[in-house]
């Protein structure tokens, strides 16, 4: 079962050293992956702490989701989380 996550625990998560991302109602820990973000650590850091659903679609092919974020899923917004 997957953790959930609520909007206010995502939005504290908006560092370097603990940055966290909403994509399609999933939350990914990309603390990890910072220097490594093909797309440069600035743009990854720019959307840290937030849902970055609408970013993410418009610049990556639909296998990153299934084939590379798995392995940084946390967990996924509580239900109701709006942002």
């Amino acid at each position: 079962m997957s953790k959930s996550i609520t909007l206010d625990e995502l939005k504290q998560h908006n560092t370097e050293e603990s940055a966290w991302v909403a994509v399609q109602g999933n939350v990914y820990d990309v603390t990890e992956f910072i220097d490594e973000h093909p797309g440069g650590r600035k743009i990854l850091l720019k959307n840290i702490g937030s849902d970055a659903t609408s970013k993410f679609v418009n610049y990556h092919p639909d296998y990153v989701l299934k084939e590379v974020a798995p392995k940084f899923k946390i967990g996924s917004l509580a239900d109701g989380a709006k942002l």
